[in-house]
């Protein structure tokens, strides 16, 4: 928002000539670009809440202090503004805004933001018809006009009396803001472009009243633009040619013209557009082209104030079309194509000297300040940057100017750093180039050597001069960027102080800004890069917190030995403590005790406006003020609150200047800065106490579809939401025009937050999203002073949870929980009773399952004994380790069964030089494979040793027949389908030879690490259908020493295992007996075992193994 704030300079007109005074008010103004619909300002009105209403020639204006709300007509929309020109405005008791315009009357009911409109018969129509004013009557009833007729509107029965006008024409021309009505006790006055008229009601009559050109007590002019009653009853009336006032009673008219010889008798120009009066009896004067007057109604006098070009101090352009005093004293200026501004009438705090153009303007050579002194209260010396020394008399506005050219009387440098008084009469002026000596009993400038008739000036001449002040003797001391020096009055003499690197007694540094002499006689200096005090016992310089560290006081937060920066702008001695020192630095305020060498900061954290503190200044109360490079800070040490001012507030703007500060033995207070001379008075600064009404103004939310919607809500005192509303903001305004931006607020939403929040200037707050429930937001607000309105504003707040949340939803939950509830009891009972029968079913079939498995334990058991006992049958029937020791004395047996008994069995047997073994495997597991293995055990006995076969081949044959001969025996009924799987060997020891028959199993023999594979016959032993005339063959091979034989069973190769869950197979065997071949025969047997179960891992065995190993 682009706005100028400005010190507006009041032209007081005296009897015989111009003279400025010290009437100063603040002036802010608002354009389209700041929202305002349209520049024209036809008319101004403010409602009973305090919102400000604007009529323009594109719409009606509503403006918060904020933002501006426009209404423009909508053809699509019939409940919008019947015209967007607007004549006037006015508000009911029902706070319905009535509003005439170019086409037709309009009420706006601010709860709806619904316009009605109003419309009367055919013969009376004013529908299409410019309205040129509304007035709400003191009896309730609205009056308004056309160029036609008076309507008088009763909003209880919408009837509308027509009041015809005996001229038939109220207007022969028009005016761009309509024409003027107000009311008095018995009448409603009129303005036209044909005259004045009164209407009486009672009688219901025009009265008129015209120019009578012969005769000087009637209206001056018969163009009324404007209509004012004062609180006197007087009735002023402005003309397209001079002002008037109505005298009543003697039924005459006193006119008041412009006049160029004697300005404060008339107004600034004769065209009168717009009258407003005050609230302290001033009267407001608008003029189309001339600018603004005011009349005082006390010195029958009236003042002027003109726009001037570029001179952002004026108003802001001479054609004023409305003017209108708020409740808090301002006062809103409507312009013609410009806008408005509104000017703050109320008594200034800060005041301000500035350049100003114009004839009656203030015109000091610049406004870049640099240096301050008053004297005589009336007389203020202002030293600037490049532009020399301003005098200013106070009283009357004249400045006189003391440059290095100026003719008579100059000085020696153009920028003005230091001016100052000492104690003998005479006032020192340092420059950039020096100093200059100013001799108030002589009135005259003298060079600084010339003065004194000494070569005191050879040290300073060309030298910048920061500061220069007095001590307790009357020394002078003098702050240049060269070094301090001390001028002594007795002596004439100049002692310099500089800088030694080497030497911790000396200055920090040459560049010395700054000198206090305090009240025990100690010199404080500061200086570009730290604090010296010097103490005249010893004649030294010291160094304040010189090699101390930049950490704070233990125990401390904010107390530390050394300052917070070493740039030292503004030194000061406490009026009230004397052994405290204030100190202005680039980083902010540091107060030094004297008692402890300590340093306690205060920078932006704590509240200062900006860090770098240029002046210090304590008022009388104690309290300090400071300028910085963002405006004036205040600080109250007993409440550790600093409070900033900005050109808000009427200061000359936010950049001040080092070394531009003074105040007066009347406790008045100036600071200079780059755009004049800020001064005040903190004893006569009176806030401002108008309490602010606080109104909600605006309610945004966004919908789950994202829909965003933005509501006005300042009649509304309730809001309702669904759950899924969310990022909702509440806006609202303290209605007190004074300065918004420093308005403040609190909140509390009651039902999600315990206590009040405070924001600041923001009028806003974003609460995010609500869970459903009902709240209550409170909002309350001060004007720009802090002065707050306790009357809380509330706005009430219910958030609707979604259907399956709501008592309804619940109740239906709890019902159908009930009855969920109810059938399920119902249906558990039922259950259970059916449960319980079937359990009572179950417990009986228990009790015969466990008789039934008692009775199978019992069988099983004996069963299992049976086992057991005939595996003892079977290890009994099987050769001991020992026969085969002593048989075959290098050889293992690695016999594995799968189940307690075994089908697979080993035999051997000695025949004189010949052995007998056998690996056979039984096709068939536990209990049928041991008996089988018993049968074949005993054929085996009985064919070698009963009927002395020695041949291996014939005795699988007589095997084979045996078997199925036991198995055949006058039985039909069973084919026989297992048999035995058999390597039989015949070792004959004596020829060296080795005799091999076998069925299925074959035969290895390992020899020079090669394994020769001899096969049996593709059958097996037993009565199986194709075997009958099968015969076995014989193989007959000599053996070597150290060959390794192996005969074996299936089960090893046909066990699953490994990674993968696979066969083991016989390859894999191969290739394990060759790499364990050379082992002792016991470490074969373990290894083969090892691998075995290795291979097995958490696999079943699924076979019986048996493998017999043979070393020749």
């Amino acid at each position: 928002m682009k706005k100028h704030f400005s010190i507006l300079l009041i032209l007081w007109l005296l009897a015989t000539n111009l003279v400025a005074q010290n009437a100063l008010y603040r002036i802010e103004h608002y354009s389209v670009d700041d929202g305002l619909s349209q520049g024209s300002a036809n008319c101004i009105y403010q409602d009973r809440k305090g919102f400000i209403w604007i009529g323009t020639q594109d719409g009606l204006n509503k403006f918060d202090g904020y933002k501006f709300t426009t209404y423009q007509h909508n053809p699509l929309d019939t409940n919008s503004i019947s015209a967007n020109w607007i004549y006037g405005i006015d508000e009911d008791d029902n706070g319905i805004i009535w509003i005439a315009t170019q086409n037709g009357l309009n009420a706006l009911n601010p709860q709806t933001n619904i316009f009605k409109h109003y419309y009367t018969d055919k013969q009376y129509s004013f529908n299409n018809e410019e309205i040129f004013n509304v007035l709400v009557g003191s009896d309730g009833f609205i009056w308004f006009k056309s160029s036609h007729y008076l309507y008088k509107l009763d909003t209880l029965t919408n009837n509308i009396s027509v009041f015809e006008h005996a001229l038939d024409y109220f207007v022969n021309n028009k005016s761009d803001n309509g024409f003027p009505m107000v009311e008095d006790a018995e009448s409603i006055w009129m303005g036209s472009a044909n005259g004045l008229f009164q209407f009486i009601k009672k009688m219901e009559v025009f009265k008129p009243y015209k120019n009578i050109p012969e005769d000087p007590n009637s209206l001056s002019n018969n163009f009324v633009s404007s209509i004012s009653i004062d609180e006197k009853g007087n009735i002023w009336i402005g003309t397209g040619n001079g002002l008037n006032k109505f005298d009543k009673k003697k039924n005459r008219f006193i006119r008041y013209f412009a006049d160029a010889k004697n300005p404060n008798q008339g107004p600034i120009g004769n065209n009168i557009n717009a009258l407003c009066n005050g609230k302290n009896g001033t009267l407001w004067i608008g003029t189309f082209g001339s600018g603004l007057s005011w009349f005082d109604p006390f010195t029958n006098q009236f003042y002027h104030y003109k726009h001037e070009e570029g001179d952002e101090k004026t108003i802001y352009y001479d054609y004023i079309l409305s003017l209108y005093e708020d409740r808090t004293l301002n006062l809103w200026i409507g312009y013609a194509a410009n806008g408005l501004d509104k000017i703050d009438l109320k008594p200034q705090k800060y005041k301000t000297y500035q350049t100003s153009k114009g004839e009656n303007g203030l015109h000091l050579n610049s406004d870049n300040i640099a240096s301050i002194f008053l004297e005589n209260d009336s007389i203020l010396w202002i030293g600037t940057w490049e532009n020399g020394l301003n005098i200013l008399n106070r009283n009357n506005y004249s400045v006189k100017s003391i440059t290095t050219t100026s003719q008579n009387q100059h000085i020696v440098g153009n920028n003005v750093h230091s001016i100052f008084a000492d104690s003998h009469g005479l006032i020192w002026i340092g420059t950039k180039s020096g100093i200059s000596i100013y001799d108030r009993k002589n009135k005259t400038f003298n060079d600084l050597d010339a003065y004194f008739n000494l070569t005191l000036n050879i040290k300073l001449k060309g030298v910048r001069i920061y500061n220069i002040s007095e001590d307790y003797k009357g020394n002078i001391w003098i702050s240049t960027r060269n070094g301090l020096y001390r001028y002594n009055y007795d002596t004439k003499t100049i002692t310099t102080f500089t800088s030694s690197t080497n030497d911790s007694l000396t200055l920090y540094d040459n560049t010395v800004v700054c000198t206090v002499c305090d009240k025990n006689g100690y010199v404080w200096i500061g200086t570009r890069t730290g604090l010296n005090r010097y103490d005249y016992s010893t004649n030294k310089c010291f160094r304040i917190g010189y090699k101390k560290s930049n950490k704070p006081v233990e125990g401390s937060q904010r107390t530390y030995y050394i300052p917070s920066n070493s740039y030292i702008y503004h030194v000061i001695e406490d009026l009230f403590d004397e052994n405290i020192i204030w100190v202005g630095t680039g980083s902010g305020l540091d107060k030094f005790n004297k008692k402890t060498n300590t340093f306690e900061y205060y920078t932006i954290a704590d509240g200062l406006p900006n860090g770098t503190i240029y002046e210090l200044i304590q008022d009388k109360n104690g309290n300090l003020w400071m300028s910085t490079n963002r405006g004036l800070a205040f600080f109250d040490e007993a409440k550790k609150k600093f409070t900033a001012f900005d050109v808000n507030d009427g200061i000359q703007g936010l950049e001040f200047n080092n070394g531009a500060s003074y105040i007066a033995p009347s406790g008045e207070i100036f600071f200079g800065g780059v755009k004049g001379v800020t001064y005040f008075n903190p004893n006569n600064q009176k806030d401002n106490t108008f309490i602010p009404n606080v109104v909600f103004t605006t309610f945004e939310k966004t919908s789950a579809n994202g829909k965003k919607e933005i509501r006005n809500i300042s009649d509304l005192n309730l809001i309702e939401l669904r759950y899924d509303d969310h990022s909702i903001t509440f806006s609202f305004a303290a209605l007190e025009y004074t300065n918004p931006r420093k308005n403040t607020f609190k909140y509390w939403i009651e039902g999600l937050m315990n206590d009040w929040t405070f924001i600041g200037n923001k009028n806003f707050i974003d609460i995010g999203v609500l869970a459903p429930g009902e709240y209550t937001l409170h909002v309350k607000g001060t004007n720009n002073n802090g002065i707050w309105n306790d009357k809380e504003t509330t706005i009430k707040i219910i958030v609707y949870p979604p259907f399956y949340k709501t008592i309804w939803a619940y109740i239906a939950y709890i019902l159908l929980l009930g009855s969920i509830i109810f059938f399920y009891v119902r249906s558990r009972t039922k259950k259970l009773k059916e449960a319980n029968e079937i359990l009572r079913q179950k417990q009986l079939t228990s009790l015969e399952i466990a008789r039934q498995k008692e009775e199978l334990s019992v069988k099983n058991k004996n069963i299992t004994d049976s086992i057991n006992y005939a595996k003892r049958i079977q290890e009994a029937l099987l050769p001991s380790e020992y026969l085969f020791r002593k048989l075959l004395p290098n050889s293992f047996i690695l016999y594995k069964p799968r189940d307690i008994v075994s089908g697979d069995f080993y035999w051997i047997s000695e025949k004189e030089s010949k052995i007998f073994v056998a690996a056979v495997d039984c096709t068939g597991h536990g209990v049928p494979g041991a008996f089988m293995s018993i049968i074949g055990f005993d054929l085996l006995k009985n064919i070698t040793r009963e009927q002395n076969v020695e041949d291996p081949a014939e005795i699988l044959n007589l095997l084979n027949l045996g078997v199925a001969d036991t198995f055949s025996k006058q039985s039909t009924d069973y084919e026989l389908k297992d048999g035995m799987d058999v390597s039989l060997l015949v070792i004959d020891r004596v020829n060296k030879q080795l005799q091999y028959a076998g069925a299925f199993n074959p035969l290895y023999i390992v020899r020079n690490k090669e394994l020769i594979e001899i096969k049996g016959n593709r059958f097996a032993i037993g009565k199986i259908e194709g075997n009958e005339n099968k015969r076995f063959d014989v193989h007959t091979l000599e053996y070597e020493n150290n060959d390794m034989i192996y005969l074996f069973s299936d089960g090893y190769a046909d066990q699953i295992g490994g990674p993968f869950q696979k066969k083991f197979k016989f390859r894999r065997f191969q290739h394990l007996v060759l790499s364990v071949h050379n082992l002792p025969l016991i470490k074969q047997r373990d290894f083969l075992n090892e691998t075995f179960e290795t291979w097995k891992g958490q696999m079943e065995q699924v076979d019986d193994i048996l493998i017999i190993g043979i070393r020749m």
